[in-house]
C-alpha cells in the first residue's frame, strides 16, 4: 500500500515470481480489492502499508470478510532475510524498502543500489554481506510538480499523469514545470548513483524501479536494471517463507 494507490500482486506457491498485479485506487478500495479477490483462493497474504492505518483496516476487513484471514503486516527486523540495517530504528525504515531490499538480496550476490521512482524517491544500498548502509528520500515527480503551485501565487498544480511537450524548452508554464521538474530528478539520481559507483569502484549494481523508472531511466547515462514489481517480489518472497 503506497502513498498513491495499491499494488496487488498475485504468486502461486510454487513459483519464483509475481504471476500478474494490479493498481488499485484508494477511492473505492473495498469494492475493488473484493472484486479482484472474491473469486480466488488465498492462502496467505502479505501487506506492506507505507500509507496511513486505516488502509490496513480496509484490507484486514476485506480478507476477513472473504477468508476469516488477517494480513501478515511486513516490518524491518535485524538478521531476517539475511538483512541488517544501519537504521537507528529499524522499524521506521519503511516495509516497502525493506520489501524491495529482501528481493534485491534475493536476486543479487554482490553489492545493489536501489532507485525507487514513486510519491518519494528513496535510494537504498545494500552490500554483498547484506548490510544496509541506510538511505536517500526525496520528493518525486508528482509532488515535486504539486508543490510548486501549492506553494506560489501564480504556478499552476500540475496533473501529475502529464509528460512535457516535445520542446526541450517549455513554452508555456505547463509544459516548463513538467520539462524542470523532470530533469531537476533526473539530474539528481544520476549524481547520486555517479558518487555511489564511485564509492564502490563501480562493483555495484543498480536496481530501478516505481511508476516514474522508464521515465527517468531514459534520461539517464547509468545501466539500471528495471524491476517493475520489485517490492512485490519482497512480499512474494517472505510469503513463500511463511506459507510454504
Amino acid at each position: 500500500a503506497g502513498n498513491s494507490y495499491l499494488k496487488l500482486g498475485k504468486a502461486e506457491t510454487d513459483t519464483s515470481h509475481i504471476k500478474e498485479y494490479y493498481r488499485l485506487s484508494y477511492e473505492y478500495l473495498t469494492d475493488e480489492l473484493t472484486k479482484h479477490l472474491k473469486d480466488q483462493i488465498i492462502t496467505g497474504a502479505v501487506l506492506s502499508n507505507v500509507n496511513n492505518i486505516v488502509v490496513s483496516h480496509t484490507i484486514s476487513d476485506v480478507l476477513h470478510s472473504l477468508w476469516h484471514m488477517e494480513p501478515h503486516q511486513l516490518i524491518a527486523e535485524q538478521g531476517e532475510y539475511g538483512l541488517t540495517t544501519r537504521y537507528e530504528n529499524p522499524r521506521m525504515l519503511g516495509s516497502d524498502r525493506w520489501a524491495a531490499l529482501i528481493a534485491a538480496k534475493h536476486e543479487f550476490q554482490g553489492n545493489v543500489c536501489i532507485i525507487d521512482c514513486g510519491s518519494a524517491i528513496t535510494v537504498d544500498v545494500l552490500t554483498d554481506k547484506g548490510l544496509h548502509l541506510g538511505g536517500l528520500i526525496s520528493p518525486g515527480l508528482s509532488m515535486s510538480r504539486q508543490s510548486l503551485g501549492l506553494s506560489t501565487s501564480r504556478l499552476p498544480v500540475v496533473d501529475q499523469e502529464s509528460n512535457p511537450g516535445s520542446s526541450f524548452f517549455g513554452i508555456n508554464t505547463r509544459d516548463a514545470i513538467l520539462g524542470g521538474t523532470l530533469y531537476q530528478t533526473s539530474a539528481y539520481i544520476e549524481r547520486i548513483v555517479t558518487e555511489i559507483k564511485t564509492e564502490f569502484d563501480n562493483n555495484i549494481e543498480c536496481i530501478i524501479t516505481g511508476g516514474d523508472a522508464a521515465l527517468i531511466q531514459s534520461l539517464s547515462l547509468h545501466q539500471f536494471h528495471p524491476r517493475e514489481t520489485l517490492v512485490l517480489e519482497g512480499l512474494r518472497i517472505v510469503a513463500q517463507d511463511l506459507y510454504n
